[in-house]
């Protein structure tokens, strides 16, 4: 990963919206560029030693190079902290600039599938590349499509600022991955527009830290573009703010999941609860088989372009099917295909796990190792104890900038330190399966609550009776798990209506249970409060495409996990 940190100057301007498109500040023209951010008035000396204060505050998520660029009327200031992985030459240094240098930008993340697009913007639009990151590609896309359409190519994890000084094109734009993998939060200091990766960044630039302690009470900052500090907001995943040569700053959605229709047209009946029916349904046409290809097609692919860097490249193994899956794919590439693992051409990846006492009954060490065995892979282990979650608590709380319900990413922290002390700067994880494949516990109970429509010659589509009691059964599971952990389970809360479905209240249950209960806060916040339900938070997030209920409810689960980040 790497970092960086941005600075615009918005004379007069106001940023009063997060969600839509609304008028909010003033850009001002800038009428020439310096090449090499060598500015010399006082001004741009001032701001140069700001943006380096900032960038030393989240070096660590770049120790390789720093880059300062500032505009030439001293109205932008781009920052840049580096963790080579492409092209490890200076060629690869940041900030970026195109080749007329009026296309500046900062780039955290990676960009996936480079050599096909970087072969797509040669061969049929000419594009002159001056490095092998790639990062220059978003300078490169942007040039040839502009904005929105770049982003539609885009594919990987990243944020990034790109400043666009060209006559008649001036605007500035901070974007985030469709997932929210890379981190991206701004917020407005007087004149000032901040982006940075780490709210952390800001403190140099003039920010003073508070808590919204409306976000924390009422969950906002899980669902909603909210963070635990006040006037900090994060790009939402899928999002960019677009601050145009007119002065308009918005904030725009350029991708959402996106679910196909299951059922026919909707009835609303919005008198005094809202019904919703679906009068037809759309069967599946895919057999079982076709399905399980076209994910392991999809999910080799995936692991094939992440192993492309000129450094070596690690795994996360724990004792999971995602990571031993992961580690598989990489194996079977490496081995039948010969495909370089980073800059290695190895057969034999790294992988690095943690282990926990056994009387903790959270070790899944000895799986990993079996898996490790099997696949004929290097693993190091490193041992979590109590003592080791207590001193390293601090630490994993400044980086995530965040609470979290339990101490798993006090102990992802201490995982993170062993690829560092052995010289690995890329590692791949199995994050994001439990999301899309139903491995949290609370997933099944949605996919028993209705019979699915799609499959209507399955087992539990002929036989609710036998449904309808396995989902009875799950439901009841799921909370007695909630109350032995010391979660809140809400059996006495009642649902409310909503366009989400059936499962929506249920659903923003089980992602709202390691939420403090009201009484938790101070007695005025409790008033402040009100009856405030914040499982309307979650509903909000409910997709517009209609199917299966566990489809549905999966997406709102995936959207908070994302939209937490």
């Amino acid at each position: 990963m790497c970092g960086f940190s941005a600075c615009i100057l918005l004379p007069e301007a106001s940023i009063n919206g997060h969600n839509s498109c609304t008028e909010c500040a003033k850009i001002p023209a800038n009428k020439e560029i310096e090449r090499d951010g060598e500015a010399n008035g006082g001004v741009a000396k001032g701001l140069a030693a700001d943006l380096q204060a900032s960038l030393r505050l989240i070096t660590h998520r770049g120790p390789d190079d720093t880059g300062i660029w500032i505009s030439a009327n001293e109205q932008v200031g781009l920052a840049h902290c580096r963790l080579s992985i492409n092209d490890l030459s200076s060629a690869g240094r940041q900030p970026l600039h195109s080749s007329d240098n009026l296309i500046h930008a900062v780039v955290n993340g990676e960009i996936y599938d480079y050599d096909r697009l970087r072969h797509e913007c040669e061969t049929f639009h000419n594009y002159s590349f001056q490095s092998d990151s790639d990062s220059e590609l978003v300078l490169a896309l942007y040039n040839i499509y502009g904005a929105p359409d770049f982003l539609t190519h885009l594919r990987g994890e990243f944020a990034f600022v790109l400043y666009d000084a060209r006559q008649g094109a001036q605007r500035v734009i901070a974007a985030r991955d469709r997932y929210g993998i890379k981190p991206l939060v701004y917020t407005r200091v007087g004149s000032k527009l901040l982006v940075a990766s780490e709210a952390k960044a800001f403190l140099p630039l003039g920010w003073k830290p508070r808590w919204d302690v409306r976000a924390i009470a009422d969950a906002g900052w899980m669902f909603d573009d909210r963070t635990l500090f006040r006037g900090i907001r994060k790009l939402l995943p899928g999002h960019y703010l677009d601050i145009t040569e007119q002065g308009v700053v918005r904030q725009v959605k350029y991708w959402d999941a996106e679910y196909e229709d299951k059922v026919g047209p909707l009835n609303y009946n919005t008198r005094p609860q809202l019904l919703i029916t679906f009068p037809q349904s759309k069967p599946e046409t895919r057999t079982i088989d076709e399905m399980v290809s076209g994910v392991r097609e999809r999910l080799v692919e995936s692991v094939r372009l992440r192993l492309r860097a000129d450094v070596p490249v690690g795994i996360y193994l724990s004792g999971g099917i995602d990571s031993s899956a992961i580690a598989g794919i990489v194996t079977e590439l490496a081995r039948k295909e010969k495909v370089k693992i980073g800059n290695e051409e190895a057969t034999r990846v790294t992988c690095f796990s943690v282990a926990f006492p056994e009387t903790s009954g959270y070790d899944e060490s000895r799986i990993a190792e079996r898996t490790a065995a099997w696949l004929g892979v290097k693993t190091i282990k490193k041992t979590i104890t109590e003592e080791t979650l207590a001193q390293d608590f601090a630490d994993a709380v400044f980086y995530c900038e965040h609470h979290h319900f339990d101490m798993n990413f006090v102990a992802k922290f201490a995982l993170s330190t062993l690829p560092q002390e052995h010289g690995v700067k890329v590692v791949l994880t199995g994050e994001g399966a439990d999301e899309h494949f139903a491995g949290y516990p609370y997933f099944p109970s949605e996919f028993l609550r209705e019979a699915d429509k799609a499959l209507p010659d399955s087992h539990l589509s002929q036989n609710s009776d036998l449904r309808s009691e396995m989902f009875k059964a799950v439901e009841r599971e799921m909370k007695a798990i909630w109350r032995r952990a010391g979660a809140t389970a809400y059996e006495d809360k009642p649902g409310f209506p909503s366009i989400a479905g059936v499962g929506a209240t249920a659903m923003s249950d089980n992602l709202l249970a390691w939420h403090p209960t009201a009484t938790v806060f101070t007695p005025w916040l409790q008033t402040r409060q009100g009856d405030y339900d914040c499982r309307k938070n979650a509903v909000t997030m409910a997709p517009f495409a209609h199917g299966h209920v566990y489809v549905e409810q999966e997406f709102v689960g995936q959207r908070a996990a994302i939209v937490s980040r």
